[in-house]
Parts: structure tokens; C-alpha cells; sequence
């Protein structure tokens, strides 16, 4: 690995820097809107991640099915993994060649269509479990989509200013989506018909329709822009929102020429094939990265609480739907406190920091969480069943801590533009494919040996927190082409010197007009 880049861009004047909250530059505020229209995509994955989970709870919902077996529902959640799996391929490809924004469309659209047929289920005895595998399948082959590349988005049109940040804020969106949808559930617990679990279902056409529309008007990111010789509309789109209209701001200027030569450095190096992707030892370093996060993102024990919250805890006793669907709520809440934590801490730790303490804080949490499952099983103790389910909301917090800002953030960033959307089309293929053993496995080994499937998990977090020490590189405080120098040293890094624009030197490096702002940047 090469040596660390020094990050003096933060010295560059710029638009941000004059003002004394960024919400009084109006170029910021509007590309902050776009964000925030990436961050309903998360949230709308959090609100559906948690429906099959909740919907176990309610009797109605089993009766509208049919009464599926557990094999059945385990089959029910796979089907939306195994069919983000077959179309996750196919994000990456969509995303570089026809731009970013296609595939939020395409989730947005999805999203609509599978929310109609799934909320038909149960209007008739033989309609019920189709109709819903069928509407699970259609959910989860754009869901992928926007899981993906909305990351890729957010941390290509940010301001470097603020990207850590945003980032960091995507997957908080899954956490707000989670919990209202757990909240819903839980009030409509008290519902004893079928509207109970399709109104729940019904209103994820509200998220999924805004998505729609606002998707519409986000910009194509500079640097998609760039790679499509399109300069003058990545320019205008750097003036326009990073410099706040000012055709001679001096951190436009310095990014923009920075993105130009990483890019052609790219081009030269032809990375933009698969043979070179898992052919230079930088890249493979990159992969390496993004396979061992997915890998801590879904096999942590979590997606366990998310799904199978029920039969957790059936095994301490707890098994009115009342009950547990508030016990759920709850524990959505200690997933926006653990995220809310981690967005503090994202710009105060260093990123190995951040990484390897959460993860080894969870690994004393699991170890707690499992002996106090094994306590009540040989004993019945009331105590020993409360600790268990106080360990699940320390469990949620501290994963979350780490996940909310960091499981989506990280990968993306150390990913160069070359790579950014295939590895997260390799980060999407191996998300669904563990998912896909998350759903159908999970169930059935809570089934056959309860807590001591807990165990397992100790093993896998304990062999995750050594992968993160040899294999996590530190990226705090650079740009996003600056953090390609520590993946592949000189060859790749730009050269552009960030003096001239700490000096206030406002000559153009080439010929721009003020009217680049009117530029398509479509």
C-alpha cells in the first residue's frame, strides 16, 4: 500500500467556506435536496426489510396465506434476495452505461407495481401465497438497484465538504424506514383483520411515488459526466452546486481538473474492464474490502433480529403479537440512536478506529446476548429472559453504530470511478447471495437448536474483526480521488496541486464561460 495522501484541498477557497451554515449557499441546498431524494430509496429498503418480519406476528397474515410453514416463509424472504441477486449484475452495467439516476427509476417503478399486487393477497382462499412470493420477488429485483448505486450517487454529486457526512447518512434512511414501518406494526397489531398488515403494505406506494418523480429532476453525477467526455456539463454542474453559480471558484476548479486527470489516468490504465478490475493488485484490494463489509453487514446475527425477531422471542417466553411487535418498535428506535451515534463519531474517529471498535464492542455484546438465551432455556429464569431482550437492543445499537454510517460509505469511497459501480454490483451479488441463506436458514436453525445457532455468529464476528485489521485501509479526510493513491500508488494518483487555488489564483484551466451553469448536466 502506498503512503497516505496529504488532504490540503480543505485549504481551497470556496462558496461553503463564506457563509456561515451551508443551508445560506443555495448551490448546496438544492444538491442537498437530491441527496436527501437517494436517502427515501434507503428508507423505503428499511420500511420493506422490515414487513415479512413484522407480518409473522400478526395471525391474520398467516390466514390470508394459508398458513405457510416456516420453510415456506424462509422461502418467502429468500425470494426477494435470489431475485435482487439475478438482477444485481445488471445494475452496474445500466449505472455506467445509460447514468445513475436509471436505476433509482427502475426501483421506484418496481416498488409501485409489487406494493399493487401484494396488497391483493388474500382476497381469495387459493391467492394468498403467490400473490405476496410474486410481489416479495418483483420488490426485490429493483430494491438492489437503488441499494447499489444510490451510494455511488451520494458520493459522486456531494461537496467534499460534506461527503463524509451525507455518506455516512445514507443507511441512517434504513433505520427511519424500519422504524416507522415497526411502529406501524405495531399499532396495527390491535387491527384483528387483514387491513392489519395490507395497510402497512399499501403505504409504501408513498415513498415509492415521490421517488418516482423527484428522481426526475437530480442532476447526472460530474464524474459519470466526465466519463462520457461530457466536460462542460460536468463543470457546469461543479459551478453551479459546489460554487454556488461562481464560474471561478477555486475548489471547483481544483476538483474539477483533479476528476479530469484521475479519470484519463483510469482510461490509460484501461480499468474499466473485469480482466483489470480483478487483474491489479490495487483493485483486488478493493474487492477484498467490499466482500469482507458485505460480509460483516449481513452475517452479524442482525439479520436474525430483523426477520426472525418472533421466534427469538418465543424462546424466552414472550409470545403475544402485542408484545412482540412492540419489543420490535423498540428495538428500530435503538437502531436510529446506535446510527445517530455513529454519524457523530464519523468525522472525530479515524476509520479503522471506527470499524474495529464497534465490531469488537459486538462481539462482547453477542457473547452476552448468548449465554443469557442459554440461561433462561436450562433455568426459565424472568431474568434471565429480560437481560436477553435488553442484549438485543444493545446488539441493534452497536451494530448500527458502525453500519449506519460506515457499511455503505467505506466500500463506495475506496472503490475508484473505474471500479465504484462493479464492485457494488459485486457487493450486490454477494449481499443477495448471503441474504439468501440469511432468510432461508436462519428460520430453520433457530427451529432445530435455538440459541446455540448464536454461537456461530460469535465465530464469524471474531473472524470479521481480524479481516478488518489486515485488510482496511485508512481514508479519513481525503478526496475521492486522493484515496486512489493509497490503493495504487503513483500510477493512479492525480498530480494536480491543490497551491495555486490556496493562493486564490482564479485562472481557468481551459476555456469556460459563466454560461456553463445553463449546460444540460442531465
Amino acid at each position: 500500500m502506498a503512503s497516505e495522501a496529504v488532504p490540503d484541498w480543505r485549504h481551497i477557497p470556496n462558496a461553503l467556506h463564506n457563509k456561515p451554515h451551508w443551508w445560506n449557499v443555495r448551490g448546496v441546498r438544492v444538491l442537498n435536496f437530491f441527496i436527501s431524494v437517494v436517502f427515501v430509496a434507503q428508507a423505503l429498503n428499511g420500511f420493506d426489510d422490515g414487513i415479512t418480519g413484522n407480518f409473522q406476528a400478526y395471525p391474520s397474515w398467516h390466514q390470508a396465506l394459508g398458513n405457510p410453514s416456516n420453510s415456506a416463509i424462509g422461502l418467502l424472504n429468500a425470494s426477494a434476495y435470489i431475485a435482487g441477486l439475478c438482477t444485481a449484475p445488471l445494475a452496474s452495467y445500466v449505472a455506467d452505461r445509460w447514468g445513475r439516476k436509471w436505476c433509482v427509476r427502475y426501483s421506484a417503478l418496481t416498488a409501485l407495481a409489487a406494493t399493487t399486487i401484494g396488497s391483493c393477497a388474500g382476497t381469495s382462499s387459493a391467492s394468498g401465497y403467490p400473490l405476496f412470493i410474486v410481489s416479495r420477488i418483483i420488490f426485490g429485483s429493483g430494491l438492489s438497484f437503488a441499494q447499489m448505486i444510490g451510494p455511488v450517487i451520494i458520493q459522486e454529486i456531494a461537496h467534499p465538504a460534506q461527503r463524509p457526512t451525507v455518506a455516512a447518512m445514507f443507511n441512517m434512511n434504513y433505520a427511519y424506514g424500519s422504524f416507522i414501518c415497526a411502529w406501524l406494526a405495531f399499532g396495527m397489531s390491535y387491527v384483528k383483520n387483514n387491513w392489519s398488515w395490507r395497510t402497512i403494505y399499501i403505504i409504501q406506494i408513498v415513498p415509492a411515488l415521490f421517488l418516482l418523480i423527484a428522481i426526475q429532476f437530480v442532476p447526472e453525477t460530474p464524474r459519470w459526466l466526465l466519463s462520457k467526455g461530457r466536460e462542460e456539463a460536468a463543470l457546469a454542474f461543479l459551478v453551479k452546486y459546489h460554487g454556488d453559480g461562481n464560474p471561478n471558484d477555486e475548489l471547483v476548479l481544483f476538483e474539477f481538473e483533479e476528476m479530469k486527470e484521475t479519470l484519463q489516468k483510469e482510461r490509460e490504465l484501461n480499468q474499466t474492464s473485469w480482466a483489470e478490475i480483478f487483474g491489479r493488485p490495487g483493485n483486488r484490494h478493493r474487492i477484498y474490502i467490499v466482500l469482507l463489509i458485505v460480509c460483516c453487514q449481513n452475517l452479524s446475527g442482525t439479520a436474525i433480529i430483523g426477520q426472525y425477531y418472533t421466534n427469538i422471542l418465543r424462546l424466552v417466553g414472550i409470545t403475544a403479537a402485542a408484545q412482540q411487535t412492540g419489543i420490535n418498535a423498540g428495538l428500530t428506535g435503538a437502531v436510529i440512536a446506535g446510527a445517530v451515534v455513529g454519524l457523530y463519531l464519523i468525522n472525530r474517529l479515524k476509520r479503522r478506529t471506527h470499524l474495529m471498535g464497534s465490531w469488537a464492542t459486538l462481539i462482547i455484546v453477542n457473547v452476552a446476548f448468548t449465554v443469557t438465551a442459554a440461561r433462561y432455556e436450562q433455568t426459565g429464569s424472568k431474568a434471565a429472559g429480560l437481560a436477553n431482550v435488553a442484549m438485543l437492543f444493545l446488539y441493534n445499537f452497536t451494530f448500527f453504530t458502525v453500519c449506519g454510517p460506515l457499511f455503505f460509505a467505506y466500500q463506495a469511497e475506496c472503490l475508484s470511478f473505474a471500479t465504484r459501480a462493479k464492485g457494488m454490483g459485486i457487493w450486490g451479488v454477494a449481499n443477495k447471495s448471503i441474504n439468501v441463506f440469511n432468510a432461508y436458514v436462519n428460520s430453520i436453525a433457530l427451529a432445530n437448536i435455538g440459541w446455540k445457532y448464536y454461537i456461530v455468529y460469535t465465530c464469524i464476528l471474531t473472524a470479521q474483526l481480524v479481516g478488518m485489521y489486515f485488510l482496511c485501509v485508512e481514508t479519513w479526510g481525503l478526496t475521492l480521488e486522493e484515496i486512489s493513491y493509497l490503493f495504487d500508488g503513483e500510477q493512479a494518483a492525480p498530480t494536480v496541486s491543490a497551491t495555486p487555488y490556496e493562493a486564490g489564483m482564479h485562472e481557468k484551466r481551459g476555456t469556460v464561460e459563466a454560461e456553463s451553469k445553463d449546460v444540460d448536466i442531465e
